[in-house]
C-alpha cells in the first residue's frame, strides 16, 4: 500500500476519534505543530525514519518534546504509529490530517508570490479577494521572488493566476514567437 494511502487512513482515523471527542481544533493545532517541527529539525526527522533506533527509543523522544504540549489523544496517536512501525510517514500522515481537517472546515491555502514583500493591507485585500472568488476560508502562504520583477503570482489549488511582469513578457514573447513562425 502507497505512503499516502496509508497516512489517509491514519489521519481519517485521528479525526475520527477528534471529532468524536470534540477536540478536533485542538488535535489540528498539535499535529501542525508536530510536522513542523519535524520538518524543521534534521535530527528528529533521521530519528524517526531510522530502522536502527527501536520504536520505544522514539517513542521516548517524541513524549520528551511534546508530551507537556500535546494532548494525551495525540501522544496516543503518534504512540500507535510507532509501535505500527509507521512512524517514517509520520510528516505525510500529518499532511493527510491537515489537508482533511481543511476540507471538513472550507480552508483553502494559497501561495502568494510578490517581487518585493507585501503590505498587511496588500496581504489582507488579496486574502478577501480570494475568500469571496472561492466561499472559503484562505490561509495565506507569502513568499518574496525577485525574479517577478513586479506584480504577483498565486497559487490556490488547482489554479495559478500570474499578473507578474515576467509572466506578462514571457507571454509577449510566446506570441511574437508564434506570430513569427506562422508568417
Amino acid at each position: 500500500m502507497s505512503d499516502y494511502r496509508v497516512a489517509s487512513r491514519y489521519a481519517k482515523s485521528l479525526i475520527d476519534l477528534a471529532t468524536e471527542q470534540n477536540i478536533l481544533d485542538v488535535i489540528c493545532a498539535d499535529i501542525k505543530l508536530l510536522k513542523l517541527t519535524i520538518e524543521e529539525n534534521n535530527a528528529l526527522e533521521n530519528l524517526l525514519k531510522s530502522p536502527v533506533i527501536k520504536g520505544d527509543k522514539k517513542m521516548a523522544v517524541i513524549t520528551q518534546i511534546f508530551a507537556s504540549s500535546f494532548n494525551k489523544l495525540t501522544i496516543s496517536f503518534v504512540a500507535i504509529i510507532t509501535r505500527k512501525q509507521r512512524e517514517m510517514v509520520l510528516v505525510t500522515i500529518c499532511e493527510a490530517f491537515i489537508a482533511q481537517y481543511n476540507e471538513i472546515n472550507k480552508i483553502a491555502t494559497a501561495t502568494v508570490k510578490t517581487a518585493t514583500e507585501a503590505s498587511a493591507e496588500i496581504k489582507a485585500e488579496i486574502q478577501n479577494f480570494l475568500q469571496q472568488q472561492s466561499g472559503k476560508n484562505v490561509e495565506l502562504k507569502m513568499l518574496v521572488d525577485s525574479s517577478l520583477i513586479g506584480g504577483l503570482m498565486i497559487q490556490m489549488e488547482d489554479r495559478l493566476y500570474d499578473a507578474s511582469i515576467s509572466g506578462k513578457l514571457r507571454k509577449a514573447k510566446q506570441h511574437l514567437l508564434n506570430t513569427y513562425i506562422s508568417k
